[in-house]
Parts: C-alpha cells; structure tokens; sequence
C-alpha cells in the first residue's frame, strides 16, 4: 500500500500525495497504531466534545462499528497511519515551525474528511503521557483536547457535512503548542514576523526592554468561540505567566494575539461597549497588517470565501463587515502586544 493508490482510491490531488509520500518516509513510531474502540472510543469522544450531530456520525465511520463504514479499506487506513506517524514525528517540533495537513474537506468519502481524527485519537494516550512530562496539568490537557469539537463544528459550519478542514490547527495542540487555559488559548511563540504575525525591527524590540527583542519567546493569544467575556479575558491573563512559568518552563514577560478582532476599525463601527473593542484596548498595535477578509468571512460568517453578495446580515458585526466592503473599504489582521501581568 502506498500514496499512489490511497490517491486513486479516494479521489485526492497531487498535494495530498506528496503529503503522503513524505510521512511515508519517516520513522516508525515507537508507539504504534492503535484506534482506540469500545469504551476506550467513548472516552477519547468525550474528550474531544464532539457535538451531538457530529458524534453520531463519527461514531458510525468508527473502524468496527455496526455500519458498513466501519470495514475500512486497506487505503483508508494507510491513510491514517500515516497521518499518525507524522504526528508522532513531529512531537518535538521546535517552537517557531509550523506543519501543514491536508485539508481533505472535498473529499467524498466522509471518513477520508476527517481521517486526522482517528490519527489525534490513537495519539490521545501518549499525548497525556508527553503533556505530564513536561509538566502541564491534566485539567489543561483535557479543557484543550476539547478544541477538537470545536474545529469539527466551524468545519461543518463553513461546509455544510461533517469534515476536520483545521487539521494542522489540532495537530499543533499534539505538539505542545496549544493549551486553552481559562477564557483563552496559549500558543508558546518566538517574537518575529511569521505568517500574519509581525514584531519589531531588532533595534526597536530590544528598546522596549528584556523579554521583547526579536526571537524571543512569548506567549500567542487566541481567542476560542465566544471567549471575549472581559471578566474571563482578565482571569486567563492572570493565570498566563504563572502558567507558563510552572508548567511550559520559560518565563514570558509578552504575549501577542494576532487577529481580524484587532483591526481598529471595530472602534468606529462598534463603539466603546463592544467586547470586540474593550479586548482591542489592552493591545499595542505592531506593524503594518495583513488583508483580514478571509478571516472576518470564515469567523463571523461561518463562510470559507469571500462573498460579499452572499453574506447575510442579520447582526449589527455582520452588517458592518458588508458596509465597509460594499462602500470600497477593507479589513485587516493585525498584531497586538500586551506586557503580562506577574
């Protein structure tokens, strides 16, 4: 079995097979493939908080269950294994590198759409093992595991059936890279301009003092669905450095987010009463900014493209995002940074 026929027998392009090719290469993992089933299923599931619609249907894909889909063919889970070995080789990623997936969301078959899920579940064991070594407490490797439903909703969401289009996004939680602490999400991060996110130049970052100059590390914000409550805001803040401190190892004196919500526009069109608007407040502004379309139509109207004609605009966010396109303007992501509290 090989990516040639895996790409045949599901219809992928050439991406995917060189994806393929080169996981193909990599070393056995030391731990080998086991798809958790039975009760060991049901438990990963409940970590993985899947939504009522998306589990039942996940759970009738499950290799072995009482479904026809549940015979899986030899392609399939080629498939799966390699996403699980790559996985597993790039447990130590250094900090700053990044690893794509394939998205596979156009695939037909819906276990081949979110085959990576099978491959984060048999790694579920040995992740808790590696997050307990490093330090990090159980209750945070858990509330982060729990992303997975969340990546699994905006993917049907933005596609309409059920699909896992954020697999590289999960992948980085499986690393070491992601934990959901509170009302936000840590990404340890080095201080430079990477992707969206941007820093000063070497000369400006070192004057603002230790802890700020490029290359530095720091801590990434995210934001997960909902989570701009200013109380919830202020207690993951809170917890940030301690955290990182007593459970990543390093001592991070910034941390920076990187969003379409820091685009200062929201000011005008929100006012002060936003949520939007009191988050972008606690930032400093870096650099210049990157075009947020795309962003703004993924997050706030659950949409993959830019479409203008096609947005709705029921809300007074949805409203404002179509006003400012239709009358010739634009929206950006931009990088905030904050100094965190001791």
């Amino acid at each position: 079995m090989d990516s040639v026929a895996v790409v045949e027998r599901f219809g992928l392009d050439a991406r995917v097979r060189a994806w393929l090719e080169e996981a193909e290469r990599l070393p056995e993992p030391v731990r080998a493939l086991e798809v958790p089933v039975g009760a060991a299923a049901s438990r990963v599931l409940d970590l993985f908080a899947l939504g009522a619609q998306d589990r039942a249907e996940v759970e009738a894909l499950w290799p072995g269950s009482r479904d026809a889909r549940g015979e899986w063919p030899p392609e399939l889970w080629h498939l799966v294994g390699c996403m699980y070995r790559r996985l597993c080789a790039d447990a130590d990623l250094a900090v700053g590198r990044w690893r794509d997936w394939p998205t596979l969301v156009d695939a037909e078959d819906p276990r081949v759409r979110v085959a990576s899920l099978w491959a984060f579940a048999a790694r579920v064991p040995g992740h808790f093992e590696a997050q307990a070594a490093l330090g990090v407490d159980r209750s945070v490797t858990e509330a982060t595991l729990a992303d997975v439903g969340v990546q699994v909703a905006r993917s049907r969401r933005m596609f309409g059936r059920l699909g896992l289009e954020t697999a590289a996004w999960v992948a980085a939680q499986f690393r070491g890279r992601l934990f959901w602490v509170g009302g936000l999400q840590f990404e340890p991060g080095l201080l430079t301009d990477q992707g969206g996110v941007e820093w000063y130049p070497r000369a400006e970052a070192a004057r603002l003092g230790p802890g700020m100059a490029r290359g530095d590390l720091g801590l990434r914000l995210h934001i997960p669905t909902g989570g701009l409550d200013p109380a919830s805001v202020d207690e993951a803040l809170g917890r940030a450095r301690g955290f990182a401190r007593e459970q990543l190892g390093f001592d991070p004196v910034v941390a920076t987010c990187t969003s379409w919500l820091l685009d200062p526009q929201w000011a005008r069109v929100l006012g002060e009463g936003s949520n939007i608007v009191g988050f972008q407040r606690r930032f400093t502004l870096v650099g210049r900014g990157q075009p947020g379309e795309s962003d703004v139509f993924r997050f706030v109207f659950g949409m993959p493209r830019v479409d203008v004609a096609a947005a709705p605009r029921r809300t007074r966010l949805e409203r404002a995002v179509v006003e400012r396109l239709e009358s010739g303007g634009a929206w950006q992501v931009r990088t905030g940074w904050l100094r965190l509290p001791e």
